[in-house]
């Protein structure tokens, strides 16, 4: 009987130790997390108001938001259609014509992204480009890397990027057309005012030509930058800049937020589903994507290979391929509206050193930004190629540790197979689909009238 009594003894014992290394579903957070998980799931959300932007001391003020608007809107300051309609490309006009297309061109519908251009992955404006249009929606969000690779880290700069190289025009011709139908708008909010000069019929008008730009290189553009005087160089790079400073205070409008996600992590532990769940707790766990994906916008601007394939009839090809961040470095460097250069409202913000040419990593080869995955549920298509269609796709593309061929330099140590079921994969994008915030205010998302 005592040997009887040992046995049962020992052997509750054991089962006691055996239950105490399993976790008590009744400690968990919501049945799912542990406490030390839950605290990593507060750095995601709830997605809080936009930071305010020192470096655009306009990017809040109402007025410069609604002529952003206008500006983003417009079409008429776009130059000459390289590749036209063909009735099946989506073109904006015939080849040669000026004035058609936007901003808003290539950033349609609620959540501003390309559903026009034919094939889909890569946006059709003045000619192809070779990367995808991404989102806007959210875009005030990023700190200082701006673009698929990071042209700028301010937006306002940014916004200065597609003008002089892929919408057919230069920042002479932009502040032109500023003089010609937003001069009384512009010389109300902005100061100093347009130059007078620029009125064609001004004895001076020669003072600035209508195509002017330093990167014009030796072209007649380039060759009409270098003949202007230093004073009327800066008169045009301020009044461009002040171009790009309105179009921020208009897209720091296109927020959304209050998103499932935010509700769950803000205590409503019936907003999302339980797949989601376990998709969130794969997410910060297993699947490990808060390594990139990290803080509130899902992204932590930094740069990765991920082994993207240049899938698509307009990307680089080989044998190149798409040099990623470690070209667009060189774009960056010699950008005059940064966030620490002359036209900046706060020079006192500090961003990452810029390497000296020739001396950029060569890990940087073929390495694009982590994209912030607010609504991507609704931004398709995926990848900076767009080849990728549905975000079971994209899962299971870093599930498999990204690509294997035609794409620049070697792929982040980061990326390596994850090993996730069917199940798990589905779990995933459950998550992800619960990151789609409210929809902007209609009123933004309309043509203003007059154009």
């Amino acid at each position: 009987m005592q040997i009887f009594r040992r046995v049962l003894m020992v052997g509750f014992a054991a089962l006691t130790a055996v239950g105490g290394g399993c976790q008590d579903e009744s400690s968990l957070v919501d049945g799912v997390f542990t406490e030390a998980e839950m605290t990593t799931v507060r750095t995601l959300g709830p997605l809080p108001p936009p930071a305010v932007d020192t470096t655009n001391r306009y990017g809040d003020d109402a007025k410069v938001a609604q002529l952003g608007q206008r500006l983003f809107f417009d079409p008429g300051y776009s130059g000459a259609i390289v590749t036209g309609s063909d009735g099946k490309n989506g073109g904006l006009g015939a080849k040669g014509e000026t004035g058609k297309v936007s901003c808003r061109s290539c950033h349609l519908g609620d959540w501003m992204i390309d559903n026009r251009s034919q094939p889909n992955g890569t946006s059709l404006g003045i000619d192809w480009f070779f990367r995808n249009s991404p989102s806007l929606v959210n875009v005030t969000y990023y700190d200082e890397q701006f673009g698929w690779v990071g042209f700028n880290d301010d937006l306002w700069g940014k916004n200065l990027i597609p003008a002089e190289f892929v919408m057919g025009t230069d920042r002479s011709g932009i502040v032109h057309y500023l003089y010609k139908k937003y001069k009384a708008e512009y010389n109300a909010l902005f100061s100093p005012p347009l130059p007078d000069a620029l009125d064609p019929t001004h004895p001076e008008a020669a003072r600035f030509p209508m195509s002017a730009t330093p990167i014009g290189g030796t072209g007649p553009a380039g060759l009409a930058w270098k003949a202007m005087t230093a004073a009327d160089q800066d008169s045009i790079n301020r009044a461009y800049a002040n171009f790009g400073k309105a179009l921020a205070a208009y897209e720091r409008l296109l927020v959304s937020r209050n998103a499932p996600f935010d509700r769950y992590v803000s205590g409503e532990l019936s907003a999302i589903s339980t797949s989601a769940k376990r998709g969130l707790k794969l997410f910060i766990g297993k699947a490990a994507c808060n390594a990139c994906h990290s803080e509130a916008n899902f992204s932590d601007e930094k740069f990765h290979n991920t082994g993207v394939s240049q899938i698509g009839m307009y990307v680089l090809k080989a044998p190149d391929f798409d040099p990623g961040r470690f070209g667009g470095v060189d774009v960056y460097r010699d950008w005059d509206f940064k966030a620490q250069g002359a036209y900046s409202d706060d020079r006192s913000v500090k961003r990452d050193p810029i390497p000296a040419a020739g001396q950029v990593d060569v890990k940087l080869k073929g390495a694009f930004r982590t994209k912030g995955l607010r609504n991507v549920a609704m931004t398709a298509p995926y990848m900076h190629t767009g080849h990728m269609t549905t975000l079971k796709e994209v899962v299971e593309f870093y599930n498999q540790g990204g690509g294997t061929r035609d794409f620049a330099g070697g792929k982040d140590p980061l990326m390596k197979p994850l090993n996730l079921t069917a199940t798990e994969i589905d779990d995933l994008v459950a998550f992800m689909q619960t990151l789609t915030g409210q929809p902007v205010p209609a009123a933004l998302l309309q043509t203003p009238a007059g154009l």
